[in-house]
């Protein structure tokens, strides 16, 4: 298991849009504002979360965090789901900076 970080890890912003997460009236105060994995609820510190970034939904500003084990499934699930959706992506050997930083994110959350 790898050895907590001892400072806030953050999904670099121009990923956060292709990472899919819950619908905001389904989450509670914690998940909002970080304080439980917007996943799957386990309770976080600044050693275990993961920042997904500032959201604005109707007007409300909220702050998803997320458990490493939670993070990887989201990251892995938009790296797969990606060359689907995207223009640019033309096949297994022709894939775009997105998709190709998402899998480097992948491999950096399983370190």
């Amino acid at each position: 298991m790898p050895a907590p970080t001892t400072h806030l890890m953050a999904i670099p912003a121009a990923l956060v849009p292709h990472i899919v997460l819950p619908r905001l009236e389904l989450l509670s105060e914690a998940r909002t504002r970080g304080a439980e994995c917007v996943w799957g609820g386990e309770r976080l510190t600044i050693e275990t979360a993961i920042y997904l970034g500032k959201h604005t939904d109707d007007g409300f500003n909220w702050f998803p965090r997320a458990c490493r084990r939670c993070t990887k499934a989201a990251v892995r699930a938009a790296r797969d789901a990606h060359p689907g959706r995207c223009t640019e992506c033309r096949g297994p050997a022709d894939l775009c900076d997105a998709r190709c930083a998402l899998h480097d994110l992948l491999l950096e959350l399983r370190r």
